[in-house]
């Protein structure tokens, strides 16, 4: 199988899959939903054409550094409602996740992974991760791997920053390995999530079960 890799790292993201009203949640992690949205801007696809070739790509998400979750408090006055009228100050919790690192991988048709490896490489629309706000830190396209998911997203090492890399020079710290958090795609499992898109305008969404894992990673 092929996989295509991606790097999700920001000061700030949100990814929230159950939002309703004043309370705007987020996962510790990149959700289906997100991801595609971010492919959808990458290609230029509008929402009312269908995702279902992205969808059914099969999804893997290896956490290189947790982040903090954190919540803004927003205040919003002279708010309008749905008929246009003028509605009342909306008071709402804002969750995000601070100072994350993601690896997402995507498994699927070859032709498919490459068309989006080359939408990521010159995107049609602004990239960002859950808040128009919340842009990439640095490139999303990592490449493709000729290997399956869960091989590919243990195999791939990310480059040291110049810092990391006089560190290492001066011989005071030598690569060691560390397990790091992993949730898989899979067909059966009791943990479930309710993130894959199926109509955007009608906000409708499918359930995907997954399993946490733990690779260990250089």
């Amino acid at each position: 199988m092929t996989t295509l890799l991606m790097r999700m790292r920001a000061p700030m993201m949100s990814w929230g899959d159950h939002s309703r009203f004043t309370i705007r949640d987020t996962r510790r992690e990149p959700t289906k939903s997100a991801v595609i949205g971010l492919l959808c801007a990458a290609l230029g696809r509008p929402r009312w054409e269908p995702v279902d070739d992205l969808a059914a790509l099969k999804m893997g998400v290896r956490v290189d550094r947790e982040g903090i979750m954190l919540c803004d408090y927003h205040t919003v006055m002279d708010s309008i409602k749905s008929s246009g009228a003028k509605g009342d100050t909306v008071l709402s919790d804002r969750y995000y996740m601070a100072d994350a690192d993601y690896l997402v991988g995507l498994e699927g048709d070859r032709s498919i992974l490459e068309t989006l490896n080359a939408a990521l490489l010159s995107p049609c629309w602004q990239l960002y991760f859950g808040r128009k706000s919340f842009i990439p830190s640095c490139p999303v396209q990592r490449g493709i791997s000729e290997l399956e998911l869960v091989n590919a997203l243990a195999d791939f090492q990310n480059h040291p920053t110049r810092w990391q890399q006089l560190y290492l020079k001066k011989g005071t710290h030598q690569p060691k390995k560390e397990l790091l958090r992993c949730i898989l795609e899979v067909e059966d499992s009791l943990d479930t999530r309710r993130d894959v898109p199926l109509n955007w305008q009608k906000r409708l969404f499918g359930s995907r079960c997954v399993t946490t894992q733990y690779l260990e990673v250089v």
